[in-house]
């Protein structure tokens, strides 16, 4: 044996015999330093992560909020920035997590799996972010963003009518289906039902025995129940044929209203 190879051997082991102790402690150790890591501060870091990406997903729910809720271009371009905020976030939290993975700091197989899903949440994160800000980005190119659903309406015309008269209940519909049309004073005709896109109207005859007074009139549209009310005089009872489906689209047309009466947008029942 060459004297530089024994020389190393002696070193070596008089190395083993002045610290046995370090040697036989499992420590880790990063590559860019070569410091050694105990196992608690794994656990540290990984708890770090985990707290980030929470973060993270907390700030894109808000971004995706803005987003929905962008009625200009301006809202849209500021949802979008706060979109894009989230996504470099999670993209920078992504690549930590993916070196840590290659690190030889990552040695017990739980941690392995811990930091795992914390990099399937950001990974997740940055998808979800990907699609707020393409959905920002066409708001933003159509500075026309979509209006929001008018909200379902009821009416009754004439909103008064003596017993034996002839009314009817006009529903607008945005999204569903119109059904459960009842009053206690009104006889609901069915063969009357007329529908025309949103607006479905249906005629009804004042019954004999109904009390003079205010009385209400409910239908649904889809699950949501509308409620309107009308008056029943105490004129003297008449006899009235009952009402066709001609009739019934007679009485009532759908109009936009103004800003001044709703606030901007809504679609709402007027009749004639």
């Amino acid at each position: 044996m060459g004297l530089l190879s024994r020389a190393v051997l002696i070193g070596v082991s008089a190395a083993v015999l002045a610290a046995p102790a370090a040697l036989a402690t499992p420590v880790t150790g990063t590559p860019e330093t070569g410091a050694e890591q105990p196992q608690s501060d794994v656990k540290e870091r990984i708890a770090k992560y985990k707290k980030r990406v929470e973060q993270i997903e907390a700030d894109l729910k808000d971004a995706v909020q803005a987003v929905e809720a962008a009625g200009n271009k301006a809202e849209a371009q500021k949802a979008k920035a706060a979109a894009e905020k989230v996504k470099a976030a999670a993209d920078t939290l992504d690549k930590e997590l993916q070196a840590f993975l290659d690190s030889p700091d990552l040695k017990e197989h739980q941690d392995r799996i811990a930091v795992g899903q914390v990099m399937h949440r950001a990974q997740e994160a940055i998808k979800a972010a990907d699609a707020a800000i393409t959905k920002a980005q066409k708001k933003i190119d159509d500075d026309q963003p979509t209006p929001p659903v008018p909200a379902a309406d009821i009416a009754v015309e004439p909103q008064s009518a003596g017993r034996g008269g002839i009314v009817a209940i006009v529903v607008f519909c945005p999204e569903g289906k119109v059904s459960n049309f009842a009053s206690d004073a009104l006889n609901i005709v069915a063969e009357s039902r007329y529908e025309d896109g949103p607006i479905t109207a249906i005629g009804a005859i004042v019954k004999e025995d109904a009390a003079p007074g205010k009385h209400s009139v409910t239908a649904s549209c889809d699950s949501q129940k509308l409620t309107a009310s009308f008056t029943v005089t105490a004129d003297a009872p008449v006899q009235s044929k009952p009402p066709t489906s001609d009739d019934v689209r007679r009485k009532s047309v759908v109009k936009p209203k103004g800003k001044i009466e709703t606030g901007g947008g809504a679609t709402a029942l007027q009749t004639v």
